[in-house]
């Protein structure tokens, strides 16, 4: 027997299920009346106590035992059910997030005491992230839900930037570069720190400029406008310099080009020099190589001709030596006293003989065939 029933509407359809009275009363009015009331106290307790939690994936889920403090992760992303009563559930942001702090000396902006004693106000723009590994002990260590924002990224991060930032004087404060070293060192140091939470700092930034107090923006915009005069005349010092060494260097390369125009006529005069001198040289090579060797043909052609003469000359005194060996036996005598004959040819010799002594005596003529000789061998 049920307390509920079926409300039927006119036409027979089945409609909605309804409460119904009658039966309440006499299960009520039964031996089953405390049993049913049991049963619908539990009903009514598990209805109460039965938790429905989603993760996307996006999210990592933490279920929390608050009877064995067992923290369970949830990687994955679905729904997970869970009693009320007994455990907790929470889910956390994975992805990369961003804490934006600013609005100026109103506002959530961080205010700094630089190191001589200014007041100046920063922007923070914080981006994290939280390690999946290690969400129980981001819960364990910052307390359930998103605890870890306030306590890690937002107040450490805070702590940390306005220590390392006060340690700027104001005029450096006004340095960008200078700013982003400073909150590089406190990025390394926040890191060191909260890593070991599972919490990871990706980046510090400083969206907007610093804000001062106003009589040190004044003193600032005044010390610009004078660093902007030096920055001219500056500049008006360095188009002097400029125009200077462009004059150095043109009335150089004048220089440069009238010594390397002289340097080439020099080098012009002393090749020509080198080629008239190379010319002289070898005239008068030819001219030794003529003399010489002519003097040379004509020594030897000489030296041929006295060898020639030498030869013709001694022939003939071969010739004579053989003439005179041949004129000294009895055919010399012949010769001679035919000489003689011709040589008396012709001649009367008159004269009346006498005698000195009674005797006749024989005369001789013995140079006549030498005197032959030397007459038919002169030229």
């Amino acid at each position: 027997m049920s307390i509920f029933r079926p409300d039927r509407p006119p036409g027979g359809a089945q409609g909605p299920i309804a409460f119904d009275p009658e039966a309440f009363r006499r299960i009520v009015g039964s031996g089953r009346t405390w049993m049913a009331m049991a049963f619908l106290v539990v009903v009514i307790f598990l209805f109460a106590t039965i938790r429905i939690g989603r993760v996307t994936g996006e999210q990592v889920g933490i279920l929390l035992n608050r009877v064995t403090g067992k923290i369970s992760v949830v990687e994955q992303s679905g729904v997970r059910i869970y009693n009320g009563l007994l455990s907790d559930f929470y889910v956390l942001d994975k992805t990369l997030q961003t804490l934006s702090m600013g609005g100026g000396r109103e506002g959530d902006s961080l205010k700094v005491k630089t190191i001589d004693g200014s007041d100046v106000y920063v922007d923070l723009k914080i981006q994290y992230r939280l390690d999946p590994g290690m969400c129980d002990t981001v819960i364990l260590s910052s307390g359930p839900g998103d605890a870890f924002k306030e306590k890690w990224a937002r107040d450490y991060c805070r702590s940390v930037s306005r220590n390392y930032l006060g340690e700027l004087t104001t005029e450096e404060f006004y340095n960008a570069a200078q700013r982003e070293t400073r909150i590089l060192v406190a990025k390394k140091e926040i890191n060191s720190s909260l890593n070991r939470f599972g919490i990871t700092i990706d980046s510090i930034v400083i969206p907007q400029r610093p804000q001062f107090y106003k009589e040190y923006e004044d003193m600032i915009k005044e010390k610009k406008l004078a660093d902007q005069e030096v920055l001219e005349e500056q500049s008006k010092v360095l188009a002097a310099d400029q125009r200077q060494k462009t004059l150095i260097v043109t009335a150089t390369n004048e220089k440069n080009v009238a010594i390397e125009r002289f340097t080439g006529q020099m080098e012009q005069l002393v090749i020509q020099a080198q080629a008239e001198a190379e010319k002289a040289q070898k005239g008068a090579d030819g001219y030794y190589d003529e003399i010489t060797i002519g003097a040379e043909a004509t020594f030897y052609s000489n030296e041929k001709e006295a060898e020639g003469i030498l030869a013709e000359k001694k022939s003939e005194a071969e010739g004579i030596e053989a003439l005179k060996k041949a004129l000294e036996g009895e055919g010399g005598r012949n010769m001679v006293k035919l000489e003689y004959a011709k040589r008396l040819q012709g001649i009367s010799i008159t004269g009346k003989p006498f005698t000195v002594e009674g005797r006749t005596e024989r005369f001789e003529h013995t140079s006549g065939a030498a005197s032959i000789a030397r007459e038919k061998t002169s030229p």
